[in-house]
């Protein structure tokens, strides 16, 4: 018993934790426009250029089908085949943050400068991303792709926001090595 009440309060104050770090918002960084240009001209990101992926999440088509009681049975799959695609969209999303990771780690080791404050909010922009994303994916498959489709549309916007960092990171490397950095990852990414 004591055990278990030692992991609720450990999950509470977790809990706490990311709610306060998640309402500072994202960290006043002045990116610059050309290290972001070159940080997505670099990495393939999927899930991000996905155009209108937060339409997966819009529910008006589906309430339109629902009001018609003879198309009750092809909104319930537009419903399913939205969960579908939103699962993959999340998990694709998912997958880009991994690939962020190994280019921050990839600048780092090309002597990338950085500092301790910075490798934080790094550190806490990817791991409330990633938490982010895998509470839409269970919110996804237990209640729905429509259920929380306000909060669900914004689903990219974490890993844009790593992306940012990033690009603020390239952006201390000169840009003349830029496209040494680019062919040097085109090697490690294939």
């Amino acid at each position: 018993m004591i055990q278990l009440s030692f992991f609720v309060a450990a999950g509470f104050v977790a809990l706490l934790a990311f709610v306060l770090l998640g309402l500072q918002g994202p960290p006043r960084m002045d990116t610059d426009h050309a290290a972001l240009a070159a940080v997505t001209q670099m990495i393939n990101l999927e899930g991000t250029s996905f155009i209108r992926g937060d339409l997966l999440m819009d529910d008006a088509d589906y309430r339109v089908l629902r009001s018609n009681p003879d198309l009750h049975s092809v909104a319930s799959q537009m419903r399913r085949d939205r969960r579908e695609l939103a699962l993959l969209w999340i998990g694709t999303l998912l997958g880009d943050l991994k690939t962020l990771r190994r280019f921050r780690r990839f600048l780092i080791l090309h002597g990338a400068p950085t500092s301790f404050h910075e490798e934080w909010l790094i550190l806490r922009n990817l791991f409330s991303a990633i938490i982010f994303l895998n509470v839409l994916r269970i919110s996804v498959i237990t209640f729905g792709p429509f259920a929380f489709s306000r909060i669900s549309r914004r689903a990219s916007h974490p890993v844009d926001v790593v992306s940012g960092t990033l690009a603020h990171v390239l952006g201390r490397i000169p840009s003349a090595s830029w496209p040494d950095l680019h062919r040097a990852w085109m090697s490690i990414a294939a």
